[in-house]
């Protein structure tokens, strides 16, 4: 079977949800993966911050699955931050795991606090007819800079503990980790890097002030060596401050 696959952080503050929304509904995907996803309730709120409830009633995939990572206590209000994976195939069983932080009822968003903002993987069993495969969502521990601590190799190695020995496995997501880590080769060990090294960043430099995103590829997608790439892409959209991933897969 074949997947068309997008991986892609929302910005959820960022203002430009709306034109995320209409480049997913366009691109029109079998599977996403999504990062930094509110799910706000009061329809006051700016769209961002009702991303989940917008991407369920506008995008053309019946299944999904959210993993709230923490209540950001914002001036909006408390709104739910978390990942979020979408199918056209129905989810037959799912988890989610925190790397080193609990989830957090009263987060509060002030850059002090990023390092200390809540992380989880999620793991999303998918099948059509015959066929399954696992679906893994990530955003990964953030800190001032891309490189390996003792945290984010921990979170590589929670990550591993989940994919090896698994056939059929897609990873995805925006590991706040640069490329040529540790923490990132330690997962190629098992899994295929589909980008390879290709690019200089995976942020969108129209909504960066500091130069050093330009130097920083944080968004992967990965997948077992079962899978077959058949093509890939990273699109230059302004959607958000990352920029999407898109490849396409075919399981054997």
């Amino acid at each position: 079977m074949k997947i068309k696959f997008i991986n892609l952080n929302l910005w959820g503050v960022g203002g430009i949800f709306d034109q995320a929304l209409d480049f997913l509904a366009e691109k029109k995907p079998d599977i996403i993966c999504l990062q930094e996803v509110f799910d706000g309730w009061d329809k006051n709120l700016q769209s961002g911050f009702r991303a989940l409830s917008l991407l369920k009633e506008k995008l053309d995939l019946n299944y999904h699955f959210y993993s709230p990572a923490f209540t950001d206590n914002r001036e909006e209000g408390r709104i739910v931050q978390g990942n979020a994976i979408f199918s056209r195939w129905p989810i037959i069983d799912f988890q989610t795991t925190f790397f080193d932080i609990p989830y957090n009822d009263d987060y509060i968003d002030k850059f002090e606090n990023y390092p200390q903002a809540p992380r989880n993987l999620q793991r999303a069993v998918i099948k059509d007819k015959q066929t399954v495969f696992y679906v893994f969502n990530t955003q990964g521990i953030w800190g001032l800079d891309g490189q390996d601590n003792d945290r984010r190799l921990k979170m590589s190695q929670d990550i591993i503990n989940q994919i090896k020995n698994q056939n059929n496995v897609i990873l995805a997501g925006d590991f706040n980790v640069q490329e040529k880590t540790l923490a990132i080769q330690n997962i190629k060990k098992y899994l295929i890097n589909v980008f390879k090294g290709e690019r200089i960043t995976s942020f969108n430099m129209k909504r960066k002030t500091n130069p050093g995103y330009g130097k920083a590829v944080v968004d992967f997608i990965f997948a077992s060596l079962d899978i077959k790439v058949i093509s890939h892409q990273m699109p230059s959209v302004d959607v958000s401050d990352h920029l999407p991933l898109i490849a396409e897969l075919e399981i054997r």
